[in-house]
């Protein structure tokens, strides 16, 4: 057995070896990932995972394939391990706990070392080195985009209460003052005998006014509700899933962001981009799980998707070497879902290997002024579907 397949055999060995040394130090440090008894059992769940996948990593030989597939596997650690902090603690406490788990893992590796010849101790803490640290800033990095996203989702909740609570007050203050005042006039109309033609073109334009005030403060009060965060995306997107769902596997679907940040045209082509996806996925992938994500934020948007399928063969390299026109002679869903994302001025990558899954990443910039889209969900989906 090669050092490192024995070094990865170890650690796996000594998660939960280390995985309590990591609460210690968390609980020294006063970290509430470690202090809080809710905290700490996801964190617990998520070393846990962290732990195995740097071991997993370990038990490879050093090659060339082995380095090229290494951020792919770390990945889904760092995802789970980034998405879960950013809504449960602060980024930095999440970031702090990071640096000990890394550092733990590495003293352990270390320690398994101490007894093997100079040379392979050294390249064996090199290399646990290199992947522990590219494990960390993965998790940075997902952590960062993951808690940038949860305050803009923030951001969206305050801004529609505040809205929504500027339109109640508008329809309960100044909607029963007019309601009011226009039952006093049809009062007056009833009850006065007024002659006086003079009399009477005030009370027409007293009508006049009151009927456009009324007028306005229903347009304002509609305009205040419309413009709260729309979930138009996620729904559809929901709603397709189900209808390909045969098996009832786990879907994970998220829409962060202000969807009047999204136009139309935009909001269509991802929706169309992801279908496919899912297609694909539900058809040929037999996963146990899928998920998308979605963050939505000013001038551009992010997606990335997953499904933990069969995954298959998949040339990347001779794939972006390909001109854009190469592509559309295959027709295949894939080309397709590159050509929308690319008519948008985006990018599209995806990653495969078989029994690893499939993951798609794409982004696409936005106009500064996008427009909010104009028809709901259903209606949104229907024509999606019209559209393919």
């Amino acid at each position: 057995m090669s050092d490192l397949g024995y070094a990865g055999e170890r650690l796996a060995a000594a998660v939960p070896e280390v995985v309590e040394r990591y609460r210690r130090t968390l609980v020294r440090a006063r970290n509430p990932l470690g202090t809080t008894p809710e905290l700490w059992a996801e964190s617990r769940e998520h070393a846990t995972l962290i732990l195995n996948g740097i071991a997993r990593v370990l038990d490879r030989p050093l090659d060339a394939a082995t380095d090229r597939n290494l951020e792919e596997d770390l990945l889904a650690a760092s995802v789970v391990g980034g998405l879960w902090a950013c809504c449960t603690a602060r980024l930095t406490d999440s970031l702090a706990a990071m640096e000990i788990l890394q550092r733990h893992a590495l003293d352990a590796v270390a320690g398994f070392a101490a007894g093997l010849p100079p040379a392979e101790a050294v390249r064996l803490v090199t290399r646990s080195a290199r992947v522990i640290g590219r494990l960390g800033s993965l998790h940075a990095q997902t952590a960062a985009m993951s808690y940038d996203a949860f305050l803009l989702q923030q951001i969206e909740q305050a801004n529609s209460d505040s809205r929504a609570q500027l339109a109640r007050d508008l329809h309960d203050e100044i909607g029963n003052s007019l309601v009011l005042a226009f039952r006093h006039l049809e009062l007056f109309r009833t009850k006065a005998v007024v002659d006086d033609p003079a009399v009477l073109r005030h009370l027409d334009q007293v009508q006049a006014s009151l009927d456009e005030a009324t007028a306005f403060t229903r347009g304002l009060v509609s305009d205040l509700r419309a413009e709260g965060p729309l979930t138009g995306l996620a729904e559809a997107l929901g709603e397709c899933a189900a209808d390909l769902n045969f098996r009832e596997v786990p879907v994970r679907i998220a829409v962060h962001g202000d969807e009047t940040w999204l136009p139309d045209s935009h909001r269509d082509e991802l929706f169309l981009v992801l279908r496919e996806f899912l297609r694909n996925a539900f058809a040929h992938a037999a996963p146990d799980s899928v998920s998308v994500r979605v963050r939505i934020s000013p001038g551009r948007a992010d997606v990335e998707a997953f499904d933990d399928g069969r995954g298959f063969v998949f040339d990347e390299r001779r794939w972006a070497a390909e001109a854009p026109a190469s592509r559309r002679g295959g027709g295949s869903g894939l080309s397709i879902m590159r050509e929308r994302t690319e008519q948008l001025g985006g990018e599209l990558s995806l990653s495969t290997r078989l029994g690893k899954g499939t993951r798609i990443r794409l982004w696409v910039p936005l106009p500064r002024n996008g427009s909010r889209p104009a028809e709901g969900p259903a209606e949104h989906l229907e024509r999606a579907k019209e559209a393919s």
